[in-house]
């Protein structure tokens, strides 16, 4: 899950005290200067008048950029975002990152709240321009970099960020066959954000458990790849979040689909039961599983299965099945049963085909 973080930060306030000498008089006047050509800039943004915009942000970019006040530099660093977004509106992807490597660069060792954030953001932003061109390689030097820098923050918006970072490099480390490394940095994030409150946090953190399950099962690893669905269901079935419950959902039948392949005693149970039920693919695929049990063939349950979910298609829900465990499962059986489960596999193989 990627956000993309577009924001104009608050300028700083003048200065209440009265100057008493000709040094403080002069960084008074430069600061309302920058400030000035700031709110400029904005007024010119909120009138739709990009190039115009672009032109103001560059002046103050260029007029203040060596500033030694650490009040103007933070303009000047909210001032270098703003014009990198406005470069992204423009369509020059060139120009906007080559603006997000010079913001990293230039504000790397200031120790400032706001010009952290904002180095931060262009850090992810970074990432973002990366992805869609198919950059795998540079989206997970960015993610890395990031997490060097920011592992151990205190800063509450840039934490937020940084599970985010994480919950990506894991997914991107995964698509590239990085499984090692994907497990070591999803159970970082895990060990980092357990307590978090953060509703965006706690999505993060329960597709981070569900896709550490699915590393877990491809490396041969059942045992931590129950451990992890247990977890996830364990620590979100009171959710009332509706992206954690259909998490919490697909937690619980692909567990019992692991338990019934692995002649491990299915969970399937009340408690159980209404989880899935909260999410239609869940309760869909929970009522497949328990018919795919059963012992003898029993047509009337699989047609009337078919029949209630008749509407649902996995090309339209986006969903990419994965039949490969019921399909080694299958081969071990013998006749009548192992009959029965391939119809019952070609039923749910119906539903990929709509």
């Amino acid at each position: 899950m990627r956000i993309f973080f577009m924001a104009v930060f608050a300028i700083t306030a003048l200065f209440s005290s009265v100057p008493n000498t000709t040094k403080e008089l002069q960084d008074k006047m430069a600061l309302q200067n920058a400030q000035n050509m700031f709110i400029r800039a904005i007024e010119l943004h909120d009138a739709n008048q990009t190039d115009k915009t672009i032109e103001a942000y560059r002046e103050l970019i260029d007029k203040f950029e060596n500033s030694t006040n650490r009040e103007i530099k933070t303009i000047t660093a909210q001032a270098m975002f703003n014009l990198a977004l406005e470069y992204s509106n423009a369509g020059n992807i060139e120009a906007e990152n080559r603006l997000y490597g010079q913001i990293i660069s230039k504000f790397a060792n200031l120790n400032d709240t706001t010009i952290e954030t904002i180095t931060a953001n262009s850090f992810f932003n970074q990432a973002l321009i990366a992805y869609p061109i198919n950059d795998t390689k540079g989206e997970m030097q960015i993610y890395e970099k990031f997490i060097e820098r920011f592992r151990n923050t205190n800063n509450e918006n840039i934490s937020i960020i940084l599970a985010n970072v994480m919950a990506n490099l894991g997914y991107v480390y995964a698509k590239e066959d990085k499984k090692s490394e994907a497990i070591d940095i999803y159970n970082e994030f895990i060990y980092k954000f357990e307590d978090s409150k953060n509703e965006y946090v706690q999505i993060l953190f329960a597709g981070s458990l569900l896709n550490l399950s699915v590393i877990h099962i491809e490396m041969g690893e059942l045992k931590d790849g129950l451990a992890s669905y247990q977890r996830l269901i364990e620590q979100f079935k009171n959710s009332a979040n509706h992206d954690i419950l259909q998490k919490v959902g697909a937690a619980v039948t692909n567990k019992i689909e692991l338990e019934i392949c692995n002649d491990i005693k299915p969970s399937f149970n009340d408690e159980n039961k209404k989880l899935a039920d909260k999410s239609e693919y869940s309760a869909f695929m929970y009522e497949f599983l328990q018919i795919i049990h059963l012992n003898t063939r029993q047509i009337d349950k699989l047609n009337a299965w078919r029949d209630k979910y008749s509407h649902i298609s996995f090309k339209k829900m986006d969903v990419d099945f994965d039949f490969s465990d019921l399909d080694r499962w299958v081969k071990q059986l013998k006749n009548p049963k192992r009959k029965w489960v391939q119809e019952c596999i070609d039923a749910l193989k119906e539903f990929g085909d709509k």
